[in-house]
């Protein structure tokens, strides 16, 4: 579900310290805000509960949710591909 038209977008104070507006990547724990300016051709590692996963921002991503980039389940294919290779090496063990 969308935002209000009439509510700005939310972008997080955290994201405008002069820490992080000079640094070419740094980590992020939060994912609930918009993605800024100031953020654009820059390295940000996003925590996705697990691990930091890395992401560089273009113009095509700007106005997105930070959220978007850290996925945080994992695909059918790597979880069959997992179960696979569990099958196989119990064969090898007989």
């Amino acid at each position: 579900m969308k935002r209000s038209v009439w509510k700005l977008p939310f972008i997080h104070s955290v994201l405008f310290k002069k820490r992080f507006l000079f640094k070419k990547f740094f980590n992020l724990k939060l994912r609930n805000s918009v993605i800024p300016f100031p953020l654009l051709e820059k390295r940000v590692r996003i925590y996705n509960g697990v691990w930091f996963l890395s992401k560089d921002f273009g113009l095509n991503t700007l106005g997105l949710k930070i959220g978007e980039f850290a996925f945080t389940k994992r695909s059918d294919t790597q979880i069959h591909l997992k179960m696979k290779s569990k099958k196989k090496s119990k064969k090898r063990k007989k």
